[in-house]
């Protein structure tokens, strides 16, 4: 799963089979084992197309900016969401000035988002 407040994957609990399990126990971890990597595998899925939804959405100039950025061709080739995102709203809130004004763009950011 991942976290978009603090910008990082969360991982789920891998199912742990107990200290000398019985049958019953063994049938409900491979349940639970399988429901695990069904989970995991929907979740790689669902972030690589979150990440072509993003750059669909940009326009022109925003996919230039992330195009340009120094470490664009890691996180296209892996198709990282979590980077995509965290580079567009480092853009937003910047605006190119280097964190020099972030928190009055961030303000006027959202000013500009209540106003859509």
């Amino acid at each position: 799963m991942v976290c978009l407040r603090s910008e990082e994957y969360v991982k789920t609990e891998v199912p742990v089979l107990p200290d000398k399990p019985t049958e019953n126990d063994k049938h409900v971890w491979q349940y639970e084992m399988n429901d695990y990597l069904k989970t995991e595998k929907m979740l790689k899925g669902n972030l690589k197309n979150l990440y072509t939804v993003v750059m669909s959405l940009c326009n022109a100039e925003v996919k230039n900016q992330v195009r340009a950025l120094e470490g664009f061709r890691e996180f296209d080739k892996k198709l990282d969401s979590m980077t995509l995102l965290k580079e567009i709203k480092r853009m937003v809130y910047t605006r190119g000035s280097n964190n020099l004004h972030a928190k009055h763009n961030k303000a006027m950011a959202r000013i500009n988002f209540m106003d859509l």
